[in-house]
């Protein structure tokens, strides 16, 4: 025996009828705040990233590194590439560790 399985339910979107020239209307979706602010973010995001690329690309001179184990010439670029990674990763642990935080101490 088949068992039917109820149709997803829609996505409801939200418009606001703005006229062109007079002569129709032409329906657009209306943008909410949280989308303001992740295009704000993604823009954000690429003016940085394109930053550190340009950066890392003007010092390609090896430099000497001491690195944990070793000492060795390594090209700045790597140098700067694992550091911005390591403020990723770092940011993020952080960010983590505070969000569980005020879940496990909500405020009053």
């Amino acid at each position: 025996m088949l068992r039917q399985v109820p149709a997803p339910a829609k996505e409801v979107v939200m418009a606001t009828r703005q006229p062109t020239d007079g002569s129709s209307d032409v329906v657009r979706p209306s943008r909410t705040d949280a989308d303001r602010r992740r295009q704000r973010r993604v823009i954000a995001s690429g003016v940085i990233g394109a930053l550190v690329v340009v950066f890392a690309l003007i010092n390609l001179n090896d430099v000497k590194v001491h690195w944990l184990i070793t000492t060795g010439q390594t090209p700045l670029i790597v140098v700067i590439v694992l550091a911005f990674l390591l403020g990723i990763v770092a940011d993020r642990l952080l960010l983590a560790r505070a969000k569980r935080k005020r879940e496990r101490d909500p405020e009053p």
